[in-house]
């Protein structure tokens, strides 16, 4: 009998979560073909009307980006009055006095004011335009998808660096006792993991699903997902093509799979401190990172990474992308893919046209 794949194993794990939330991955059939993680959209209407604009993609995306980036201003504005006050008090008088980017507190109330927005803004688009009030993917009762994620996402860095260990290019030297985790728990676990997720799975990837399905909506999440970190201080083109095919593929077919939030949002949040904080690995290229076990590197950038971290090394881009690509297909068999809006418009005009008329 042959032995489950990798990719079956994380899919079963998804399918028990699923069950044992009493929520699974139902589509709405009778009306519009799409799962229950989006508001309800008339495709086709018996009267020939239009839907309500406030379903329109393009606004829904530019409403959630509006809010995100006008809570950020109205916070930095309140948090850098709150800063400079603090630095008054403390002495500090020195001209042009402004914040420090390396400051530890200040990283970490960037990354704080960063999600905080990002929830204000999938609340103001998930509330009040699509008016759905329990909304699925984030429903308080399926949180133990952390749990589901958290594994999954030590998971792939722990075989990912098994790999690695076994080519020669990774090896364990020795133990911090003297790391403190606290700030990176919050800031490249927390922080990372909530206020990413919801821009990339919760809000990009269900808005382009709704109109060019679940593969479109995957792919383009996918490489937006990886393209942010080229930005970061050691960040390259290769980098986040890396991450996007490693963990942006493998993300949105864990989202597809069990329309859940929390699922990915555990599996972010573990990635990144298992990587960093755990086994010793620059986390996306944003420079050096303490952790509890020390780490030798040896090898090719190829193999181990470079200066950008472990997700630019070919092992796990092979390993987590052939996860992430077997698990769409597995979804695609059981029929779990929204298909593309012309698609689902075409069956239920087909639907419509064939259905017994009130006269016969």
């Amino acid at each position: 009998m042959e032995a489950p794949s990798a990719a079956h194993r994380v899919y079963r794990v998804c399918l028990f979560y699923n069950a044992h939330m009493e929520q699974s991955t139902r589509t709405r059939f009778s009306d519009d073909l799409l799962t229950e993680d989006h508001p309800l959209r008339r495709l086709v209407r018996a009267d020939g009307g239009r839907e309500p604009a406030r379903l329109n993609i393009v606004l829904r995306g530019l409403v959630f980006f509006g809010t995100f980036f006008g809570v950020l201003v109205v916070l930095g504005i309140i948090g850098g009055i709150v800063y400079g006050m603090a630095a008054i008090d403390a002495g500090s008088t020195a001209p042009g006095m402004g914040f420090d980017v390396d400051d530890p507190q200040v990283m970490l109330g960037a990354m704080l004011l960063e999600t905080v927005a990002a929830v204000t803004g999938y609340v103001v688009v998930v509330f009040c335009m699509e008016r759905r009030r329990h909304p699925l993917e984030f429903r308080f009762s399926r949180c133990g998808g952390l749990l589901v994620g958290f594994v999954i996402g030590f998971g792939a860095i722990a075989s990912s660096l098994g790999v690695l260990a076994l080519t020669g290019g990774y090896r364990i030297a020795g133990f911090n006792v003297h790391y403190n985790p606290l700030v990176d728990l919050v800031a490249l676990g927390m922080c990372a993991g909530v206020s990413e997720e919801i821009m990339m799975r919760g809000m990009l990837l269900r808005l382009i699903e709704e109109w060019l399905g679940s593969w479109g909506g995957v792919a383009v999440s996918a490489l937006v997902f990886g393209l942010l970190h080229v930005s970061n201080p050691d960040g390259t083109l290769w980098g986040g093509l890396a991450i996007a095919i490693e963990d942006g593929i493998l993300a949105a077919a864990l989202y597809v799979i069990t329309r859940s939030l929390w699922v990915v949002i555990g599996e972010h949040m573990m990635w990144n401190f298992a990587e960093g904080p755990i086994f010793g690995s620059i986390v996306s290229g944003t420079g050096k990172q303490d952790s509890w076990l020390v780490a030798q590197w040896r090898g090719p950038d190829w193999l181990t990474g470079g200066s950008f971290g472990l997700e630019a090394s070919v092992v796990p881009v092979i390993l987590m992308g052939v996860a992430g690509v077997a698990l769409l297909v597995y979804a695609q068999r059981k029929g779990m893919m929204v298909k593309p809006s012309w698609l689902r418009r075409r069956a239920i005009a087909s639907r419509a046209d064939d259905s017994p008329s009130v006269d016969e």
